[in-house]
C-alpha cells in the first residue's frame, strides 16, 4: 500500500509538472494561441491552459493567490506591482507595446475619417473597454480626451469588461463602432472578411501601452513555466507577435 501511494504521488507530480495555467490579457488571444501551438509542437508532452481576461482582474486574482503560473498583462505597471509585493517572482519583462484602432462593421464606416466617424448620424452606441481596469480602455479614453471628443460622445459609450468583449460587441453589431486592440483587428475572423478596414490611432495620442509578463509565486517551481517564459523571448514567438500588430 505504501508503494502504491508513493507511485501515485510521484505520477501525480509528473503530470502536474507538465501542465501550467496562464492568465493573459484578452488582446493576446490570437497571438498567444499561435505561440502556444508552436511551443506544444516543440514540446508535445506538455499542456498549457490559457485564461484570457482583463489585466486588472488578473492582477487582483493573482494577488488573491489564484493558481496561475504565468501572468501576461496589457499594462506593465500591473506586473511590476505584483513583483514588488512578491506575487511575481521573476523580473517583469516587456513583451510588446500594444496599439489601438477604431473599427466598425457598419457599411457607413470610413476608416479614412478616423475619429470623425464617432459623430456621424449612424452612430448611436460606441464600445471601449472599461478604463477602470482594462488597459486598452484607458488608452482609448486618453486618445479621445487628447482630441477633445470624449465628453461629447460619453453618453453613447458602452464599456466592455475587457478588450475581447468590446470587440465582440462590435462584431455582433450590438454597438455601431468602437476602439479595439490592433491585435484583435488582425485576427483571421476579421482580417479575412470585408470588415477588415480600421483606423490606426496615432500613438502620440496616448501613453505607450507597455505590456509585460512574469512567473507568479504559484508557478515559481514549475520547469514548464520557466520554459514558456523563456520561449516568449525567442525569435519564433516575437515574429508571431509582430504578425498580430504588436511592436516588439
Amino acid at each position: 500500500m505504501k508503494y502504491l501511494i508513493l507511485i501515485t504521488l510521484l505520477f501525480g507530480n509528473i503530470l502536474w509538472a507538465n501542465k501550467i495555467t496562464i492568465f493573459a490579457a484578452s488582446d493576446l488571444r490570437y497571438a498567444l494561441d499561435n505561440i502556444k501551438e508552436v511551443f506544444i509542437k516543440k514540446y508535445p508532452k506538455n499542456k498549457i491552459n490559457i485564461i484570457y481576461g482583463s489585466s486588472g482582474k488578473g492582477m487582483y486574482q493573482i494577488a488573491q493567490n489564484a493558481p496561475y503560473d504565468i501572468y501576461f498583462s496589457a499594462n506593465m505597471d500591473y506586473v511590476q506591482k505584483l513583483y514588488k509585493n512578491g506575487y511575481i517572482t521573476t523580473k517583469p519583462i516587456l513583451y510588446a507595446i500594444g496599439q489601438i484602432v477604431i473599427w466598425s462593421k457598419n457599411k457607413h464606416f470610413k476608416s479614412t475619417k478616423g475619429f470623425d466617424n464617432f459623430t456621424q448620424p449612424w452612430v448611436n452606441k460606441i464600445a471601449i473597454a472599461n478604463p477602470s481596469h482594462a488597459p486598452y480602455g484607458q488608452k482609448a479614453k486618453q486618445a479621445m480626451d487628447k482630441i477633445g471628443i470624449y465628453n461629447k460622445i460619453k453618453s453613447k459609450i458602452i464599456f466592455g469588461e475587457n478588450i475581447s468583449s468590446t470587440t465582440s460587441y462590435i462584431d455582433t453589431k450590438a454597438v455601431d463602432i468602437g476602439i479595439i486592440a490592433l491585435s484583435l483587428a488582425l485576427n483571421p475572423h476579421i482580417s479575412n472578411t470585408k470588415y477588415n478596414k480600421y483606423y490606426l490611432i496615432p500613438s502620440s495620442l496616448y501613453k505607450p501601452l507597455k505590456q509585460g509578463y512574469g512567473i507568479t509565486k504559484y508557478g515559481k517551481n514549475s520547469e514548464l513555466a520557466l520554459k514558456f517564459y523563456n520561449f516568449m523571448q525567442q525569435k519564433q514567438a516575437k515574429e508571431i507577435m509582430k504578425e498580430f500588430g504588436f511592436n516588439i
